[in-house]
């Protein structure tokens, strides 16, 4: 991140705990608890969020080098991203074009890839290279048998996939007013550490509700994460339909009684950025780069895939760097098994079973209310109720 910037918002940062307060929202806003359950508004969502929007597939470092290749199912849809002999991106379907078998499963590196039911074999481009017995597909135009191609960008060192309804075209910058500012974090050459992927009863908003507010940090999380960050305090800025907030660690009160140019955000902060409407990436400490993603599993309105994925600035070569970060990754899992999800999962059946209406959000949440309403309105919904 731009000097600069990093120096405005450590002064922000600084003069709320000052004042004892944090960004604000300027109204509360209230929201439907309907809006996790009710299954015509999932449908809509469905469609909206997770088919005609670009949805984030993972830092470049995922598919790092030409050959490398990683497989993935994002609402339902197998794809296989994979860079080719000259670097370039590509995604698919990963269905082949005979009998509709995956072509690749995991991740790895590869020269081509073997369908194992019949053995058709395609390039890292997608065309298709060979057929068995070829001689029994006489007539058919090897040409127009490749993969089915998945719209793909790499950009800024993010890899996007998408819009999967492959009608709607990906557009130029998914970033949007945010690409200025994710590009300053030169992401492009971050290793892939490892990650994480589970099956959660909640609907996919719940599972990213918690990431929109520190509210909540010295309450539920007093034993996890509170010791290292303060609670009901951070900024808000708001990019379009993207947001960020910054949480300062407990040792950004230090900042205060340092020269401006010893000053560093970084160290003492934890960025937390909203790709809407389905992803957050988390930087923080030795500027570790989470990403979770969130997608609905197998259609349920109630239930929800979630995927994490840690990337850091260089490869760990010793194993001391390795359980370093091993340690960052299992803080945030066990963080959010134990503590967010236990409490989501009892959303999620309120919200089903209760009679009550609507939530409320505080002043002190500008997050959640930019998010929520920013789900609202391409459904055509009303800004609050």
């Amino acid at each position: 991140m731009r000097r600069d910037r990093q120096l405005e918002l450590i002064q922000r940062l600084l003069k709320y705990q000052e004042q004892g307060t944090t960004a604000y929202a300027p109204d509360t806003y209230s929201n439907e608890l309907a809006a996790y359950s009710d299954p015509a508004r999932f449908a809509q969502e469905r469609e909206i969020f997770f088919r005609q929007r670009p949805l984030p597939f993972g830092l470049s470092g995922r598919i790092a080098e030409p050959g490398d290749f990683a497989t993935d199912t994002i609402d339902g849809s197998p794809l296989l991203v994979t860079r080719d002999r000259d670097g370039v991106v590509h995604a698919f379907l990963n269905v082949c074009r005979h009998r509709g078998a995956p072509v690749a499963e995991g991740c790895g590196k590869a020269k081509m890839f073997a369908c194992p039911y019949h053995a058709w074999i395609y390039n890292l481009d997608g065309s298709l290279k060979g057929i068995p017995d070829a001689r029994s597909f006489d007539g058919l135009d090897k040409a127009e048998l490749g993969l089915t191609e998945v719209p793909s960008l790499e950009k800024d060192g993010m890899i996007w996939v998408g819009p999967l309804d492959m009608k709607t075209p990906m557009p130029d910058d998914p970033m949007g007013p945010l690409s200025e500012e994710f590009a300053e974090w030169n992401l492009g050459s971050y290793h892939h550490f490892g990650g994480y992927r589970m099956v959660q009863p909640m609907n996919w908003k719940l599972v990213i509700d918690p990431f929109w507010e520190g509210y909540y940090i010295g309450v539920l999380h007093k034993e996890t994460i509170a010791p290292y960050l303060e609670s009901n305090r951070g900024t808000f800025d708001a990019y379009g339909d993207h947001h960020r907030m910054v949480v300062p660690r407990n040792t950004f009160r230090d900042l205060a009684n340092q020269p401006e140019d010893e000053r560093d955000l970084i160290t003492h902060a934890a960025v937390v950025y909203g790709f809407f409407p389905t992803s957050i990436a988390v930087i923080q400490g030795a500027a570790n780069f989470e990403l979770w993603r969130v997608w609905p599993d197998q259609g349920r309105p109630g239930w929800s895939v979630v995927d994490l994925a840690i990337y850091v600035p260089e490869e760990p070569k010793t194993e001391k760097a390795r359980n370093f970060w091993q340690k960052n990754l299992d803080l945030a899992i066990a963080t959010v098994e134990a503590e967010d999800f236990v409490l989501g999962r009892i959303i999620q059946q309120n919200a089903e079973n209760v009679q009550q209406d609507r939530t409320v959000y505080g002043r002190n949440e500008p997050a959640m209310t930019h998010y929520h309403t920013r789900i609202r309105s391409p459904l055509g919904l009303e800004a609050t109720v």
